[in-house]
């Protein structure tokens, strides 16, 4: 597989990514699950900008699939692990491929939210 198809892959949904308008603002800190309440494990969803805990592990530990359940539902791809952002990367999870992939877009898609990563630490 030449390494031109793999980056293409990668960056699939993060090239075009469509945001919504919806005035959501994310705080630097303070972040809970927006069904459960949970404060770890905790993903945002980079098209809404809705924090939402992930999965639940075999041994019950984790979350409580809410991050999942919202892809399930809305069908949007790209979600950014909380507590993982620096002013270089994050954990990127794409639903659609269900894989971790490469934002190089990602301090754009954070700002559209009120992020700015510079700010965040690891």
């Amino acid at each position: 597989m030449c390494i031109r198809k793999v980056f293409d892959s990668s960056v699939r949904y993060a090239e075009n990514l469509q945001q919504l308008n919806n005035g959501k603002k994310i705080p630097p800190s303070g972040w809970k699950c927006e069904k459960c309440e949970l404060t770890t494990n905790l993903w945002l969803n980079l098209t809404d900008g809705s924090i939402l805990c992930g999965r639940r592990f075999f041994d019950g530990s984790g979350g409580n699939n809410h991050a999942v359940e919202h892809f399930q539902e809305v069908k949007y791809p790209l979600a950014v692990k909380l507590g993982t952002i620096t002013a270089t990367s994050g954990d990127v999870y794409s639903y659609v491929e269900d894989d971790m992939v490469e934002d190089p877009y990602l301090a754009k898609h954070l700002a559209h939210f009120g992020i700015n990563v510079a700010a965040l630490e690891k």
